[in-house]
């Protein structure tokens, strides 16, 4: 059986459909009329033979085949564009904005876009920091290109590539809690991965915490946990000398995974974007793959 090729342009389409809400505006975007793109998506259809899109009035629906395929669509546009920048002559763009979550190892992927952008004739940077909540606000309104975020889990909209990463409950060498006395939590704002799983293990366990200390920022948790102003869960590139990580023998149950992704818009992504989309991804498995040092993971 002859294997069954999927053009980039059908899935271009139904890429710029997803991410713009509907065919007409990607109509406009990809300089088509709009019964040529309901025709490129009724063809995608017919070359995989499953329904993907379901209409219902002006709203446009996936199916979870939909759902499925867009995930993949997005990792082989992204792979098609990095090409044929390849081939692209060289010339200064338009900077790219990049965010980055100060509620992750934001200084690993600061240092090292910071390094490929210096080494780069042609990608300029404009990076900015947030919880990751807010960088996928601004995402969705087009301030920002792209970034790195924190999420849930589950199906995201312009999720490009994710990744999970094991956060692990931290204290000062010689922290101690007195029995029956509530936990007291470094934590992020509200909305916050971190937090909302530190939460959801204590009260899974029916034990009592409060929040001793909250900061936007990875540098304020980590100094106010190496203060011993109480509690927190950080992932092992955060960890830093002078902590111990607790165990459930103390008391404090795993959390679980956090999510980690890359987001974008394909419709609004020039190709130096791509490059650095596929630098980030090499900085964000990079990241994840730091082992602490032997005295830490014993703690």
């Amino acid at each position: 059986m002859a294997a069954t090729n999927l053009p980039t342009d059908l899935l271009r389409t139904l890429i710029t459909a997803i991410d713009l809400g509907g065919y007409t505006r990607a109509a406009e975007v990809l300089g088509r009329s709009q019964p040529a793109v309901s025709l490129q998506m009724q063809r995608l259809e017919n070359l995989l033979g499953n329904k993907l899109i379901i209409q219902s009035g002006r709203e446009m629906k996936l199916t979870e085949d939909g759902k499925a395929l867009a995930v993949i669509a997005r990792q082989i546009l992204r792979l098609n564009d990095m090409a044929v920048g390849q081939f692209e002559r060289a010339r200064v763009h338009d900077a790219v904005r990049v965010g980055l979550p100060i509620d992750f190892a934001v200084g690993q992927l600061q240092r090292g876009l910071t390094a490929y952008a210096q080494l780069s004739e042609t990608v300029r940077l404009e990076i900015h920091c947030d919880l990751s909540r807010v960088l996928l606000e601004r995402l969705h309104r087009d301030e920002i290109d792209l970034t790195v975020a924190l999420f849930p889990g589950g199906d995201q909209q312009y999720l490009v590539q994710q990744w999970q990463e094991q956060p692990v409950w931290v204290a000062r060498e010689d922290f101690s809690i007195a029995r029956g006395e509530p936990v007291p939590l470094v934590t992020h704002p509200e909305g916050c991965e971190y937090r909302n799983r530190m939460t959801a293990a204590l009260t899974g366990k029916r034990r009592d915490w409060r929040i001793a200390y909250s900061s936007p920022g990875i540098g304020g948790v980590q100094r106010a946990v190496l203060d011993g102003l109480g509690v927190s869960a950080l992932t092992q590139p955060t960890l830093l000398p002078g902590m111990q990580v607790l165990q459930p023998a103390d008391g404090f149950p795993q959390l679980a995974p956090l999510h980690i992704g890359l987001f974008y818009k394909h419709s609004r992504l020039a190709r130096p974007g791509h490059a650095v989309a596929s630098h980030l991804i090499e900085l964000v498995d990079a990241t994840g793959s730091v082992t602490p040092p032997h005295s830490w993971a014993q703690a």
